[in-house]
């Protein structure tokens, strides 16, 4: 039984560690990091083989079995917490309300946001867009904002690859 147990812990750490790689890994990917997604890649597939092996030799064994399922899970977890450390990404937020532009830019400054205004054209007229650059990070407490100030506005975010200057909300300068 004690043996039973030592693998199925072993198993459950395993996954953790080869999820949390793979989460890493595609970001490497996105960021277009080749060599080190690479290598990521062939550390986490090496342990993935390894567990695997062991979980089809002992297939009747439960333990094994909830261990490789919980650290999936857990690893999922973990793997997202690594990738927001690792990474600051960049989001671009468009925001157009139809009643609450000045409340919105308001709220935005004192919540300490920087945001840029444009003229834009609808379906229905002219409109203006808030356009913000925050972290990652930062979004939800965004949208929550926003949601608050005006339910029915419209909002989009992507996704920067790059940015140089301005002010970046969330984002401390070093």
């Amino acid at each position: 039984m004690i043996n039973t147990l030592m693998w199925a812990s072993i198993i459950f750490f395993a996954r953790i560690i080869d999820v949390s790689l793979g989460t890493v890994r595609v970001n490497m990917i996105v960021r277009r990091r080749k060599t080190i997604a690479a290598v990521v890649g062939f550390i986490e597939v090496t342990i993935f083989i390894s567990v695997i092996v062991r979980i089809i030799k002992d297939i009747d064994n439960i333990y094994g079995i909830l261990a490789y399922g919980t650290g999936f899970a857990v690893g999922t977890v973990v793997g997202i917490l690594i990738s927001e450390k690792l990474f600051r990404d960049l989001i671009s937020t468009n925001i157009i309300s139809k009643k609450h532009n000045e409340e919105i830019k308001e709220l935005l400054s004192k919540e300490g946001f920087g945001f840029t205004c444009y003229k834009g054209a609808g379906r229905e007229g002219e409109v203006e867009v808030i356009n913000v650059v925050c972290t990652h990070v930062s979004l939800s407490r965004l949208n929550k904002l926003i949601y608050k100030q005006d339910p029915d506005a419209f909002m989009v975010s992507y996704m920067l690859d790059k940015i140089r200057g301005g002010f970046v909300g969330g984002l401390k300068k070093k």
